[in-house]
């Protein structure tokens, strides 16, 4: 079962930036949905956690080279 979770992402200041954290994070095998909003800092993710992890959302966030400085469960 697909679980959503909504993180904060410091370092997003365009719509590219969006764009290029949300195809980063599409690309990740078990996320069927990942939207950024560059003004709220809010990136929201749909994943399957049997085939990734919350950890493995977040390191795909800094490997992008943005920060998650928080976020809310499901």
């Amino acid at each position: 079962m697909a679980e959503k979770v909504t993180l904060k992402v410091l370092g997003m200041d365009c719509t590219g930036c969006e764009q290029r954290l949300g195809t980063a994070l599409r690309r990740l095998e078990g996320v069927s949905e990942a939207t950024a909003d560059h003004v709220t800092g809010d990136l929201t993710l749909r994943y399957d956690p049997a085939i990734t992890t919350r950890a493995a959302l977040i390191e795909r966030v800094q490997t992008a080279g943005y920060e998650v400085g928080g976020g809310s469960g499901k």
